[in-house]
């Protein structure tokens, strides 16, 4: 029994050297790929509709084991699932290839936080949020965050530390409250 053991484990090294197992979900991704695939998707709309046919939505706690890890876009590319501030970044980093000004923000509200892709088109604000493109129109970053999230209480511009994989926060952004909507909120 044991020379069958043998034979079967020999034979099943030299067929999996000889042809590799691979997850099927596996794909080898080859340095300058993001470039190329920049060249491909031009426009928010085709880098949303990317997205939406190519990742999966998933917890940074269940892929990765923690509260917090921000991907790279090489990295997303290769994964191909991630959770809202890796959708955001893959964005952002495509529509800057693409010539298009384009930035982080982060939406906090009560027990609420929202990572969106902002890029500005005609000289107004818009968002790619996971994988819709939302055209706000928005003319400054209060009105963006009003209506990406009507009852946010602060919001940041945002950048990925590629040491940490964590975001770091550029700007801490207020909401300011006119007169009218303090009075009202004191009565």
């Amino acid at each position: 029994m044991k020379k069958y053991h043998t034979i079967f484990f020999l034979f099943v090294f030299l067929i999996s050297t000889i042809f590799p197992f691979q997850s099927a979900n596996a794909q080898t991704i080859t340095p300058g790929y993001f470039h190329q695939l920049a060249d491909e998707l031009k426009t928010p709309d085709q880098i949303a509709r990317y997205m939406w046919k190519n990742f999966t939505v998933e917890s940074d706690q269940r892929q990765f084991g923690q509260e917090e890890y921000w991907q790279s876009p090489d990295q997303m590319l290769e994964t191909k699932r991630g959770d809202c501030e890796d959708f955001a970044m893959f964005a952002a980093e495509m529509l800057k290839k693409n010539g298009f000004s384009s930035f982080l923000i982060n939406v906090y509200g009560d027990r609420y936080a929202h990572t969106v892709a902002v890029f500005k088109e005609n000289g107004v604000y818009h968002v790619i949020d996971g994988t819709d493109v939302k055209r706000y129109n928005a003319q400054s970053l209060d009105e963006l965050f009003s209506k990406l999230y009507p009852f946010w209480k602060k919001g940041a511009i945002v950048t990925a530390s590629h040491k940490t994989h964590r975001g770091q926060v550029l700007k801490m952004i207020e909401r300011r409250v006119n007169n009218y909507q303090s009075m009202a909120a004191a009565v």
